[in-house]
């Protein structure tokens, strides 16, 4: 090929436009896309597309480093427009390139000055690329620098000639104009775009981890669902937060440097009609095809929205009629800047947002865009007409905004609305607010009221008796309510959902889930998404009552991936499910697993008053106490289940079933650790609460057992067998067992040992219950391994709980302090002399010498100092007014 004496043979290049970029020092990397890629090497083409910031060259540069010597990189530019520079650029990359080899005619070929069109260059380099031993991976990045088609033909001839020493890797904000869709067909190409470009939570934690560790932790959810696990959103929200302190400001778009970004970078290349377009969008999550051309009284809106790119441009998201979405962030600040620019259009495009909804049969838009427009007249219409169907649908939000609108003159004066909004009150915990709603809808009560407003009043006093009045008021209130009347009502399935309870108390659980069971089919076929989801966590709750607990964690998975998308804050149906995966996972040995559903709680409560809130956090406070204990913070365990039960009291505002949880799990945790008194304090606690149930026998014969008396512990267990006394827990009998295998071995009766451990795992298998061999003493764990291969059917279980207890790494449990050693142990602090104490306890001084040396040992101390400061940090000692002896 003949080269004009006049053109150079290649243009200069720049040696950063053919390097592979540094990744930043706070890479996060993401194993997952790496091996994606390395599958896709395999392909001749490569299209890694996405909008700004979703980290492509990141991801590209650390791809590429780990692969040196078979990738040449090239970042394109607007330069790259000259043909001329952009394949001087592509031959210096391959050049650079370990696997094209010093004779390869690549190291000296001319540009030519329309390479493009130069066929015998382009077929030259094919035929130098065939030659190669291995593939070369040429990467080129922000290929939408890239305008001009001459650069563009010259790639498509080459990708025609198909070299086999060539895999082009390429990575653009917009789709490039190659033969994309043949390649597709062809099987030759692979894509990886937004979806899977997207942060996930897991990764959304450790970027944050490195570079925003203001950001509290329950707050990764949320920040990842905002920014649509948006990398650059993930790092702006970060910034923000470091700026601000808090992301108050970057959630509710008014933060500047974001939006300055989203500005230059994805909206500053549009035109100006798709940015207004955006903009008169922007005020609804969701867009139904025809509602932007109803916003902007433009008829080619639709076809407008489908040439914007991403991330501008609007996805499919499903649903009936079809509809597009703006991404969250973007949506947030266009709407914020709207609303601060021109707040007048913001009222008028929500309320011809408001009349298309309403036209379209979608009563939560249209009432959600007549708040935002500020009609109360409009808010209020729709608010009686659609109240009761938006609550059973779960569209709580959207009503506390239209009654906080209508204000409390106009939402008390309709008793409907009263109650609909003491209902929404119920539903967060707050019965006093709730009452004087009930209140208001009683002094407005019609002289003939309809039936769906005589049935909404019984099942709101029905519901405030089960979240304040404890479980016989709820049942009686549950009876009032009318099925017959409720049945030519919308209420039906809400009022068989508050019959449950009776159902419950008379010992008919069988026909209380077949009931639910039908309710939740049919609310989620009428979609009734808020009463179906109660009937789950119900269901879910009675099958922890019978022993299905593989059944109770899976329905409380569903409820809990459902929740998210209704009031996801702060709701006593949240907490709920928590404790019910707080509980299974204890159950199956999961014991920080449990601690975290435990923490949960705490957030979706929030400080709601009511005492179904109280009992649900003292319920989850027991949890973990008992699951710290078993990580190996048994004092501060035991210390927390103690509180928890003291707060419960002594009366029956909670069930028996919730008294005997905590009562079993702290006597288990006080025995063991040698709290002698605290486990007989319990057992008191239980006694009136649980009379006549079989773990009132249990404890008898676990503290048997402690004390060494193994005989009566059997007798006792032989009674429990025997009498048939109750239990209220279905794992308790695996544990009675396994006392039994315990009180068998310490009287020299393998046999019975055997026959005990069979029985405790033939009753575990079913619903994996592993906590009490998991976290069983030493003496159960080592028969247990004893007996492997002679297990029978119940051989993998045991496997299975044996791995899982080497997985849990418990420490050692210390050896306990007596109940004397603890009461000398608490006078330490004091600055009392030995004979002081010796006086206060009415013992002889040399026994307070014999206790503090016992103490020293089991403490592993030397001094009286060491001896508080190791006791305070185990959670031996109480806190307040401590003065550390010197």
């Amino acid at each position: 090929m003949m080269q004009d004496q006049h053109i150079p043979p290649r243009r200069r290049v720049p040696k950063t436009k053919v390097t592979i970029p540094v990744p930043p020092p706070d890479l996060v990397s993401r194993p997952r896309l790496l091996a994606a890629l390395d599958e896709a090497g395999e392909h001749a083409l490569v299209f890694v597309g996405a909008p700004a910031g979703l980290g492509k060259t990141v991801l590209l540069a650390e791809w590429a480093a780990r692969r040196r010597g078979a990738v040449a990189w090239v970042s394109a530019d607007a330069e790259d427009d000259d043909e001329r520079l952009f394949w001087s650029a592509v031959l210096e990359a391959l050049c650079g390139c370990a696997r094209i080899p010093a004779g390869n005619p690549l190291r000296s070929l001319a540009v030519p000055e329309s390479p493009g069109t130069d066929l015998a260059f382009l077929a030259t380099i094919a035929d130098a690329l065939d030659t190669v031993d291995e593939p070369v991976l040429l990467v080129l990045d922000d290929a939408q620098e890239i305008t001009h088609p001459g650069t563009w033909r010259g790639v498509r001839a080459l990708l025609r000639h198909q070299p086999s020493g060539l895999r082009l890797v390429i990575s653009s904000r917009l789709e490039p104009p190659l033969p994309l869709v043949r390649a597709r067909v062809a099987g030759g190409l692979v894509e990886m775009g937004v979806d899977r470009l997207r942060f996930s939570p897991e990764e959304a934690d450790a970027l944050i981890a490195a570079i925003g560790p203001g950001i509290p932790p329950h707050q990764i959810g949320l920040l990842v669902s905002r920014t649509g696990g948006w990398p650059a959103g993930l790092r702006l929200a970060a910034a923000s937060a470091a700026r601000q302190g808090n992301l108050a400001d970057f959630f509710a778009g008014r933060d500047r440097a974001v939006l300055d970004y989203l500005t230059d970078e994805v909206l500053a290349p549009l035109s100006a009609v798709h940015r207004d377009l955006l903009r008169a969008i922007s005020i609804c999550d969701e867009v139904p095809v025809g509602l932007a051309a109803a916003l902007t009284d433009r008829p080619d809106a639709e076809a407008l929205l489908r040439e914007l790119g991403e991330p501008a441009r609007v996805v499919h998201t499903g649903g009936t009629p079809p509809r597009h979405r703006v991404p969250p962030l973007l949506r947030t600040y266009l709407r914020a800047e709207l609303l601060r620019r021109d707040p007048d259009r913001t009222r008028s495009l929500h309320a011809a947002a408001a009349r298309w909804f309403a036209e379209h049969d979608e009563a939560a838009a249209a009432l959600l865009h007549s708040v935002r427009s500020g009609n109360t007249t409009r808010v209020g219409e729709l608010s009686r007409r659609h109240a009761v169907p938006l609550f059973l649908s779960g569209e709580h939000n959207v009503l506390r905004l239209a009654l906080a609108v209508l204000g409390e003159r106009r939402a008390v004066a309709s008793p409907l609305l009263a109650l609909v909004s003491a209902a929404l009150y119920l539903e967060r915990g707050e019965p006093t607010s709730a009452e004087s709603q009930l209140s208001c809808a009683d002094a407005a009560w019609p002289a003939e009221p309809e039936a769906e407003l005589t049935v909404l009043r019984q099942l709101v006093r029905s519901r405030l008796a089960q979240v304040d009045r404890g479980p016989a008021q709820a049942v009686r209130a549950a009876e009032q309510v009318d099925e017959q009347l409720a049945a030519d009502t919308g209420l039906s399935g809400l009022a068989t959902l508050h019959r449950v309870g009776v159902l419950t108390a008379r010992r008919d659980r069988a026909s209380a889930r077949t009931a639910l069971a039908r309710v939740a089919e049919s609310a989620g076929n009428a979609r009734h998404h808020f009463l179906a989801t109660q009937c789950l966590v119900t269901l879910s709750g009675l099958a922890g009552s019978d022993g299905d607990y593989r059944e109770m964690e899976a329905l409380a998975r569903r409820v809990q991936a459902r929740h998210a998308a209704h009031d996801p804050h702060r709701s006593l149906e949240g907490a709920q499910v928590s404790a019910q995966l707080a509980y299974g996972s204890l159950l199956r040995g999961e014991a920080a697993e449990c601690v975290e559903h435990a923490k949960q709680i705490g957030r979706m409560l929030g400080d709601a008053p009511a005492r179904a809130a109280a009992n649900l956090g003292l319920i989850a406070e027991t949890l973990r106490g008992a699951a710290e204990f078993e990580l190996g913070g048994w004092h501060s365990g035991l210390r927390r289940m103690r509180r928890a039960r003291t707060r419960l009291g002594t009366g029956r505002s909670f069930s028996a079933e919730h008294a005997v949880w905590c009562a079993v799990l702290e006597h288990r945790a006080a025995l063991r650790l040698g709290a002698a008194d605290q486990a007989r304090e319990t057992f008191r606690w239980a006694q009136p609460i649980i009379a006549g149930s079989g773990e009132l026998l249990l404890m008898r014969a676990r503290t048997q057992l402690r004390l060494g008396r193994q005989g009566a512990a059997s007798a006792v267990l032989r009674s429990l067998s025997e009498d048939g006394a109750p239990m209220l827990l279905p794992w308790s009998g695996i544990e009675a067992s396994l006392i039994g295998v315990r009180a068998a071995l310490a009287a020299g009766a393998p046999e019975r040992a055997v026959r005990s451990l069979d029985d405790a795992l033939r009753a575990a298998e079913p619903g994996d219950v592993r906590f009490p061999f998991v976290f069983a003493p030493s003496d159960v764990i080592a028969f247990l391994t004893a007996r492997l291969g002679k297990l029978g059917s119940g051989e993998r279980f045991a496997c299975q709980v044996l791995a899982r207890r080497r997985e849990s790494r418990t420490p050692p449990m210390p050896a306990p302090l007596t109940e004397r050693e603890r009461s000398v142990l608490r006078l330490l602090p004091t600055q009392r002399s030995i004979d002081e104490i010796a006086q206060d306890l009415t013992v002889s001084p040399n026994t307070v010498k014999t206790h503090v040396r016992g103490i020293y040992a089991k403490l592993d101390v030397r001094s009286r100092r060491d001896a508080v400061a190791i006791a305070l940090r185990r959670g031996l000692l109480d806190t307040e007014g401590i003065d550390l002896p010197r």
